[in-house]
């Protein structure tokens, strides 16, 4: 990406970040940690998932079913099969378009098609399944993109690193990458800190296998992060479960304000 370019981005990223904003508060002292995936090759479901499922946690999948059943530099991507196991198993599935489109290169109205047709696509395989919270492809995020999918999805899901504290702006959730190439020592880090500020952490990769790609990880590097987010004592959620506890607040907050009144 050329200077221009990353101005641009950076523009696009400050201006959506200020605007359209869905505001909700954490529960004080109640930290919550959530692993998402993206794209996602079948090792985030059949490595990283079962490591996951064998503690009795989730995960959430930012998938694109334009993606489905191909081959990437992060190796085989997700099959129909595999999107069946995932929610019998669980785990959450939530929206990253199609054809895992660069936002800031397309209209709203394709933006909200590209969704449409990805909904599309998960109904063929799943019924009845509500894709309800997602993922902007390659955290390439603007505030028009930001604001016509706010009304479809419950939570948008940037790679802007850092903990989401009160208030978390659902429309722009922060996340954090777990890379080989990065040392596990900085999402420890992150876990220890969230403690301290009972934020909501998350954690987003690729591809886990013994050969990961640049955008991915190892399994014991993943498997080293999951055990320190079990031994802070935070709550370990999808992201759908993440929303809904906020959201839950929120009301609760809400119809205490008008009993008073």
């Amino acid at each position: 990406m050329n200077l221009v370019s990353r101005l641009e981005s950076y523009s696009h990223k400050r201006i959506a970040q200020m605007l359209s904003r869905k505001l909700v508060r954490q529960v004080p002292n109640l930290p919550i940690i959530s692993f998402t995936f993206d794209d996602f090759p079948r090792s985030a479901l059949k490595v990283a998932g079962a490591m996951l499922a064998e503690r009795g946690l989730r995960g959430t999948y930012y998938a694109s079913l334009g993606l489905m059943g191909k081959h990437s530099d992060q190796g085989e991507m997700y099959s129909a099969e595999d999107l069946r196991s995932l929610v019998e198993d669980g785990h959450e599935l939530a929206c990253h378009t199609f054809s895992h489109i660069y936002c800031p290169r397309v209209a709203v109205n394709e933006l909200q098609e590209e969704c449409c047709r990805n909904r599309r696509a998960v109904a063929a395989v799943l019924g009845a399944y509500r894709l309800r919270n997602f993922s902007f492809p390659s955290g390439a995020i603007t505030w028009s993109a930001k604001s016509a999918l706010a009304s479809i999805y419950d939570s948008c899901r940037t790679v802007e690193w850092g903990i989401n504290r009160n208030p978390v702006d659902l429309g722009f959730l922060r996340a954090n990458p777990l890379y080989s190439e990065l040392p596990a020592s900085y999402a420890q880090q992150l876990i220890a800190e969230n403690i301290k500020c009972g934020g909501w952490l998350i954690f987003y990769t690729h591809d886990v296998s013994l050969r990961p790609s640049a955008v991915g990880c190892t399994p014991n590097y993943f498997g080293a992060i999951l055990s320190s987010a079990l031994t802070s004592g935070a709550s370990i959620l999808t992201i759908e479960e993440g929303v809904s506890k906020l959201q839950a607040r929120a009301m609760r907050t809400k119809e205490m304000r008008i009993r008073r009144s």
